[in-house]
């Protein structure tokens, strides 16, 4: 049988956990191969399931690209990500650096993929939702979910990525790539870098990482369409967040309507 919606995208649907993200503990959210090693993984998605994550990123994408405020501390980075063992995708990964500072003794494994494969899927899932008139509009309808989301995305597409429109995004893309690449080479010793493609399998990673290798397949996925999928599930969400707020405001000036109705007509009159 095959998995429902929930069931392959259960962070879309979870409830958010964490109401102050420097103090609560939040549960361990798993992705894909390192779940199944063992190593609790903080991926974008994660943001998903924990929404209020995102002020503090907001705050960290601030410091560092804009120079807003201060950056985040060891004890912020161990606030927000002390209940994980790695880290993956956007905007984690943009913080590297600081992390490698906060952590030393950290394995470093950066997944080497050919370029133009990873732009493809990259522009039909990332640019293009970021994009989408649509998205951007329910993101303004609906500020307490959708719009956390993007308030976040457009903090590293004009930060990092450099770019205020689609297409500077898909100009910037490539030697941001490369760029990228290039930084997490230089700042992280050789001993504990591991240059890993996802056909290589679980034989490397797992020497790597002093596992024994799972009787498992190693994950396939499609990221593209799994990437497409959830961003249809996010939009759904913010849509119907948004109803529900409009419906809310609906009734209350509905109800106050009626109350100054029922005042007026239950007023007194003046004699003549």
């Amino acid at each position: 049988m095959s998995p429902t919606m929930k069931e392959k995208h259960p962070e879309v649907f979870a409830e958010d956990q964490d109401a102050n993200p420097r103090q609560h503990k939040r549960p361990l959210a798993m992705r894909l191969a390192l779940n199944i090693l063992g190593f609790p993984c903080y991926h974008g998605v994660d943001l998903i399931a924990n929404i209020h994550d995102t002020e503090v990123w907001n705050m960290a994408l601030d410091a560092k690209f804009f120079g807003q405020g201060d950056k985040l501390t060891c004890d912020d980075w161990e606030s927000l990500l002390g209940n994980y063992s790695a880290i993956a995708d956007l905007p984690a990964i943009l913080f590297a650096e600081e992390l490698l500072r906060c952590y030393p003794k950290s394995k470093v494994i950066l997944v080497e993929r050919d370029i133009e494969r990873w732009y493809k899927s990259f522009n039909e899932g990332i640019i293009s939702s970021i994009w989408h008139p649509a998205i951007r509009f329910i993101a303004r309808l609906d500020s307490r979910f959708v719009g956390k989301l993007a308030s976040t995305s457009e903090r590293w597409t004009t930060g990092w990525m450099e770019a205020r429109s689609k297409r500077e995004m898909q100009v910037n893309a490539r030697p941001k790539y490369k760029e990228h690449y290039e930084m997490v080479r230089r700042v992280t010793p050789s001993t504990r870098l591991l240059e890993f493609r996802l056909e290589d399998g679980w034989e490397p990673l797992c020497a790597f990482l002093g596992r024994p290798i799972p009787d498992v397949d190693f994950p396939p996925v499609n990221e593209a369409a799994a990437l497409s999928e959830m961003i249809r599930l996010i939009a759904w969400k913010g849509i119907k967040n948004a109803l529900r707020t409009s419906l809310k405001v609906f009734f209350a000036i509905l109800v106050l309507v009626i109350a100054w109705w029922a005042v007026g007509v239950s007023a007194p009159r003046g004699e003549d």
